[in-house]
């Protein structure tokens, strides 16, 4: 191989070389950037609680710092009377604290694992804060009404049980957050359609975890079929939040 060549290969490799460290570099910069985003979120949401309120680790299944500084925000600003939760755990406790400060409110929090059910009560019970939430625990069952996934999906649509949505009325906000994913294609779709009849006229409807687009497809379906107005944020794993249109 002569010289020319050579040198050629070393310069293609070089140039490569910079592409991928430049690469890395910016992938660095945005982990930072993402990390330090969430720590900001975090501070300010333990600001915003009661001084005993200690919340579990929000890594992982849980909500991010940064929704659940929002979300607490929200309540304690609007002050809902009715909120109803899918899926328990962190978010139980920062609903419940945001109503505790505003002193008034009810968090129905429904929940389809026993073990993560008992958790959660757990965590309320040390805090303080069961007095708010009424939380109620039911195994997954087949839901066969208005639905968005295929009739003949190889996973059938699953949901709560209908006896844990009784005498829940005039519900102001609802938080979306399970059942998981894996349950079946669009799992988190009932939220609203299992609660229609139970809406207050000024109802919004949040959903966790838009960053996955199951998640804005129930939205944009949501919004269509119900006149929802839908906005989303650029939040660590998306927010969607739908209200209600003026023109409904």
């Amino acid at each position: 191989m002569s010289i020319s060549k050579i040198e050629n290969l070393e310069n293609i490799f070089a140039e490569e070389s910079i592409k991928q460290f430049n690469k890395l570099t910016q992938d660095l910069i945005k982990v930072q950037n993402r990390i330090y985003s969430q720590l900001e979120s975090l501070s300010w949401l333990q600001r915003r609680l009661l001084p005993n309120t200690q919340i579990p680790p929000l890594r992982g299944w849980a909500s991010s710092p940064d929704v659940l500084l929002r979300l607490h925000t929200h309540i304690v600003n609007t002050k809902p009377k009715v909120i109803v939760e899918f899926g328990s755990g962190a978010s139980t406790l920062v609903i419940a604290d945001a109503l505790s400060q505003n002193g008034g409110g009810k968090l129905f929090s429904i929940e389809h694992s026993e073990h993560y059910g008992a958790q959660t009560i757990s965590q309320l019970e040390q805090n303080s804060l069961n007095r708010w939430v009424d939380l109620r625990i039911g195994g997954l069952e087949p839901w066969d009404a208005e639905h968005i996934n295929h009739n003949d999906a190889s996973k059938p649509s699953l949901w709560y049980p209908k006896s844990l949505l009784q005498n829940i009325e005039n519900i102001n906000l609802i938080w979306v957050d399970g059942p998981p994913g894996n349950i079946c294609a669009y799992s988190r779709y009932p939220a609203l359609p299992a609660l229609s009849s139970q809406l207050s006229d000024s109802v919004e409807v949040w959903m966790d975890d838009t960053v996955r687009q199951e998640e804005r497809d129930i939205c944009e379906d949501w919004a269509q079929n119900n006149g929802f107005n839908i906005q989303y944020y650029p939040l660590e794993k998306g927010l969607g939040r739908l209200t209600v249109s003026l023109e409904k």
